[in-house]
This record gives C-alpha cells, structure tokens and sequence, in this order.
C-alpha cells in the first residue's frame, strides 16, 4: 500500500524530498529509496535531479502519459495462490483469503488455466495448527510498530503464569515457525532479546515513544543460530540415524548450517550449530529409537534424562 501512495504521489507530479515522502509514509528515508527501486524495477522510469540524484524524485511527463501495464505472470499468480492456500486456517488473515484468491483466479484472465487453478488442487493439512485470525489486529499493529520502532505497551500471559502481566516492549522483528507466529524484540531496560508468542499477547497498544533497534540484533544470524524461536549461544550438535531413516532425513533442511556425512553401514549423521535446548531435544525425541545424539555432552546427556523420566510413566506395576 505504501509504494502504491508514493506512486500516485509521484503521478501527481511537484517535487517533494525523499525526507518529505518519508514523513508523509510515516518511515525512513531508507525505506523509501527502496520503494523507488521496486517501481523502477516494475517499469516505471523514476529520475532524480541533474546529477542523477533521487532526493528529489519524480516521473518524466512522458513516463506518466505512458505508464507500463503491470501483469502477473502465471508463474507469478501460481505462486500467489500456493501460497494464499498454504496459509490456511492458521492465517491471521483467514476472513479475506476467499476473496484474495478470488481476485488473484481473475488476474488469470483465461491465459493459463493451470496455474489460475492451482490453488484448487492443492489440500492442506493443518492439524495442531494455531489460529491466528482473531490476532489479525495484533499482527497489523506490531507490524506497524515494528515499521514506525514505537515503543508498545504490552499485557502478557505466558501458559506458566496464572494472570496477564503487563510492560513496554520494543518489536524487532515477526518470525513464523512450525506454524506459529512469535515476535522477537526486547523490554527495556533489560538486555536481552525477548521472544512474545503472538496468541499470547491479550492487549497491544503503540506509544509515542520511539525506540533504536539494538545493534547487536541480526535477523539473518539469529534465523543461523536459532533451531526455532528461543535464541541461546548455539553449539555443536551431532546426532546419528540409523540406515533406515537416512533417506528422509537427507529429503529435508532441517537448519541452514546442516551438514551431512555418510557412514559405511549407510547410517547418516547430522551436523548444525544452533541453540535451543529445548527445542533440539524435542526434535530429536521426535524420531524416537531411530536417532542418538554423539555430542554436545550436555545434551546427549539432557536427552537421556528426559528418556529415563518418559520411560518411568510407562513403566508396569508392580
């Protein structure tokens, strides 16, 4: 919707600044020089000041006689609808999926019949999946204060605690994992970072206040050194399967710093640093007797523990 505005006001010609823009979009300036790119890169012939300059950026007259007509390709729209599909009941935005897809079909416009039908021929599977559509104006406002970096007031209830507790928090960035929506920010004035399950949050309300982005906070690292959304100092991790299950394992990425060795009798060890204590462990009891943890210690150690305790619930009378 932004780069949408800033083209109507570029279509309405006069020559506000990029500082400007950015006040009237409520962003950086940063932000909207990318948003200058993204038209450029969609056809339209953005041009600065004599020098080449786009601080102050606006559309040739001819440019804006004679505007590209954007179409989606089928690949395009193919992808559009997968992913509309995906989303499924867990999406926040659930209510307006029908008629998003609807309109995504029509851009079809009889071309390729395959790729306008393909979200039709694509089921899903969404069993214990969250439903995030009542949080959809939690999602739109955290988005919007990660945007603007308002300072939030938050009331919070973690599944531990028996009442909601409330306190200022700074959202960084949303993350999806495993079919869940969390947001990792921080709460000041404490160091480090905090990670908020979306359905958890009871009320959300932006501030006045407006909050600088810790520097020691890298999206690309964290989604390196995080198995899924707690983000400890990350170790080395090992765990070897047995032949039987290595077809499958080797099928997927199961983190991006995986690394695989193959062994004589066609068992597979895994390798990839992250941390996570918890939810490595889970993971691993996911694949029952078919997988053992060779190093850390530590969590060779943890998951033998968490087998000894499970094993006593299923112990017989005596």
């Amino acid at each position: 919707m932004r780069i949408l505005g800033l083209l109507g006001t570029l279509l309405e010609g006069g020559r506000p600044s990029v500082h400007q823009l950015a006040a009237r979009f409520h962003t950086r300036r940063e932000t909207i020089y990318r948003d200058l790119r993204a038209l450029e890169a969609a056809g339209y012939p953005v041009v600065g000041d004599e020098m080449g300059r786009l601080s102050r950026p606006r559309l040739l007259p001819e440019a804006r006689r004679n505007l590209p007509h954007l179409r989606f390709t089928d690949s395009e729209i193919a992808a559009l609808l997968w992913a509309a599909k995906q989303s499924g009941h867990s999406s926040p935005f659930r209510d307006v999926l029908p008629s998003t897809i609807a309109k995504l079909r029509a851009l079809a416009d009889g071309g390729n019949a395959i790729a306008s039908e393909i979200e039709a021929v694509v089921g899903e599977c969404d069993w214990g999946a969250k439903d995030y559509a009542p949080h959809q104006g939690t999602v739109l406002r955290l988005v919007e204060a990660i945007v603007r970096r308002r300072r939030c007031r938050v009331e919070y209830r973690s599944p531990t605690s028996p009442s909601a507790k409330k306190y200022q928090y700074d959202p960084y960035r949303l993350l999806t994992v495993a079919g869940g929506v969390y947001c990792v920010g921080k709460v000041p004035p404490y160091e480090n970072f905090t990670t908020l399950a979306v359905e958890r949050i009871q009320a959300l309300d932006l501030t006045d206040d407006q909050f600088i982005v810790d520097a020691r906070f890298d999206a690309d690292r964290y989604r390196r050194e995080a198995f899924g959304v707690v983000w400890e100092k990350p170790m080395t991790v090992t765990v070897r399967f047995r032949a039987g299950q290595a077809p499958y394992v080797r099928e997927r990425i199961w983190h991006p710093t995986q690394r695989i060795r193959e062994l004589r009798d066609g068992r597979i060890d895994l390798t990839f640093r992250a941390g996570g204590t918890f939810e490595i462990t889970r993971w691993v009891l996911g694949w029952g007797d078919a997988v053992e943890v060779i190093s850390p210690g530590e969590l060779r150690d943890h998951v033998r523990d968490t087998l000894i305790c499970a094993a006593r619930a299923y112990a017989p009378c005596s």
